[in-house]
């Protein structure tokens, strides 16, 4: 019986290699043949100058010259195509782009790199001209980078332009880039719905500084940019001593309208200002309009301080983005401590430990993510009132203290004031309005004038404030409590009623971007996430976001435009 053979077929060895220095290799030897002038096919004419290249690495790079070579396009037959318009010295980058895959971009040569390699379709050095521009974007070129990107193609760069100049313009309104803007250019800004400005103020002082700068050519706009500005919403001792008595304003009978408009706006109360007609901004605010600020809360109470009690936390909030983060923790341990903003610096002011009331003082370092001590106070105090005037900062009273100190931010020094007529065992808080400081101790009000250097009591009894928040706005006192709120037009001195927040207590408040916000405390015993915003023209609350748990009973202070919250 024959044996059964059986032959196995043999297996072939295989293995996959890649090169990965193929690609560089093959344009190093590419780009060698270019510096040799070896095998080369087609010339680049820029100025008189003539560069040679080889048309299959131009048609791989550049859709431009794909289109140019697919067809029967006389450059193509010719060999050459002349290139007008560019640079001779943009177009050799280029072209050392086409073959290295590098290229270097510099102030002086992107934005010609951009509008070359957005012709010749090279979309990956056109993003990384406007990457570059992004980056090195500032106060002294936006508005350049702005108005050269105003083309279809770099809509996006625009954009981005626009965004910092409406974000920053409070650093801006009086650059050069601003005043060289066009008519249309500058009516674009100021009629944007996102423009952001710590005071309407500022745009006035934008459209004059405009106009003054090319005066005889610009008069004849004056008009309508003016009537894109919110007067009524100017400051009433800017109205009266600076714009009511320019003469490019006093020539003009329909700017006069408008002035005129905004003062009796001014001189109305502010819950009777929604039904004045005709005296409503000139343009459309939107809901969340300058809502381009930051909100730092300091101390408080959390549910978990039960058991790891941390009275020197801080957090920042950030309105625009909705975003609350944490940063360095004060030096002081002790709770209760004041809370308060000086010219865009934050401090925090005395407060209490469980034996004693402090005097310690300590200011934030933005720069340096730190609290640093400053000179302490000449008294301890807690449950005291705070507030801001002319430089300085005002400690007053405490619990069984009438004593009154300020501090100089320029000396780092506290001196002693005027003492508050009455002493409080609870409450003491403290608002400045019309130059003057107002200031509750328990149920008594009172009202200090520093020109004359005392404190008058005041006589209206209908309202005590008794644990209320005191926060000011333009010629107005608002003192929002759990139980009432009202309002106090410190020119006519007489407490008058405001829709209540909703029930809560232990909660923070101030004012910021022309509207006051609640936020923090607690309701029937849990801690309450939602933030309140009243607004002061529709006399309103509405409930506007809800945020991570905020500490009960905390400081918060408002800081206007960009915090790096990194």
């Amino acid at each position: 019986m024959a044996a059964n053979h059986i032959v196995a077929a043999k297996s072939t060895a295989e293995k996959k290699c890649q090169n990965s220095d193929y690609g560089n290799t093959f344009l190093e030897g590419l780009n060698k043949m270019r510096f040799a002038q070896k095998h080369c096919d087609f010339v680049l004419e820029v100025d008189g100058e003539l560069i040679k290249v080889h048309k299959v690495a131009l048609e791989i790079a550049s859709p431009y010259f794909a289109a140019m070579f697919e067809t029967d396009m006389k450059e193509k037959k010719e060999g050459n195509v002349k290139l007008k318009d560019v640079s001779v010295n943009v177009v050799k980058t280029l072209v050392e782009y086409v073959y290295t895959g590098t290229i270097t971009f510099t102030e002086d040569n992107v934005e010609e790199l951009l509008i070359t390699s957005d012709l010749f379709q090279i979309d990956w050095v056109k993003k990384e001209c406007e990457n570059f521009l992004e980056s090195i974007m500032n106060s002294s070129n936006c508005f350049r980078i702005w108005r050269f990107a105003d083309m279809p193609s770099c809509k996006s760069l625009r954009d981005v332009a626009h965004i910092y100049i409406l974000t920053h313009f409070d650093d801006l309104f009086e650059s050069e880039g601003l005043l060289l803007l066009a008519f249309e250019e500058i009516k674009e800004l100021i009629t944007d719905d996102h423009l952001l400005v710590r005071s309407e103020d500022n745009v006035y002082k934008t459209v004059l500084n405009w106009v003054k700068y090319d005066q005889n050519n610009r008069k004849v706009h004056l008009v309508e940019l003016m009537s894109y500005i919110r007067l009524p919403l100017i400051s009433l001792p800017f109205l009266r001593n600076n714009i009511s008595t320019e003469p490019l304003l006093k020539e003009d009978l329909k700017c006069y309208k408008l002035l005129l408009d905004a003062a009796i706006y001014q001189l109305t109360p502010v819950n009777e200002r929604k039904c004045v007609p005709g005296r409503v901004p000139s343009k459309k605010i939107p809901e969340f309009y300058n809502e381009n600020f930051h909100v730092f809360v300091l101390g408080g109470d959390e549910p978990r301080d039960y058991f790891y009690p941390q009275p020197n936390r801080c957090k920042v909030y950030d309105f625009s983005r909705r975003e609350l983060v944490s940063i360095a923790n004060m030096n002081s341990r002790g709770s209760s401590s004041s809370a308060i903003a000086l010219n865009g610096t934050i401090y925090s002011v005395g407060g209490k430990e469980p034996s004693r009331n402090l005097t310690t003082a300590e200011r934030y370092d933005p720069i340096n993510n730190r609290w640093n001590y400053i000179a302490s106070m000449m008294c301890p105090r807690e449950n005291f009132a705070i507030c801001t005037h002319n430089d300085s900062i005002y400690a007053i009273g405490g619990r069984q203290d009438p004593t009154v100190e300020r501090y100089s931010p320029a000396i780092n020094k506290w001196e002693w004031g005027v003492r508050v007529p009455k002493y409080g065992d609870q409450y003491h808080a403290a608002a400045l309005a019309d130059n003057n400081i107002y200031c509750f101790v328990d149920n008594s009000w009172f009202c200090f004038d520093p020109r004359e250097g005392r404190w008058h009591k005041s006589n209206d009894t209908t309202h005590k404030g008794y644990f209320n928040k005191l926060v000011s706005y333009d010629h107005t006192l608002f003192s929002i409590g759990e139980r009432e709120c009202k309002f106090l037009d410190v020119r006519v001195k007489r407490w008058k009623s405001m829709p209540p927040i909703s029930k809560r207590r232990g909660f923070s408040a101030m004012v910021a971007a022309d509207n006051i916000y609640v936020l923090g405390g607690t309701r029937d015993s849990e801690y309450e996430t939602s933030v309140e915003r009243y607004n002061i023209r529709n006399n309103e609350w509405t409930i506007v976001d809800s945020m991570e748990i905020v500490p009960r009973s905390a400081g918060v202070v408002v800081i206007d435009g960009c915090f790096n919250l990194n």
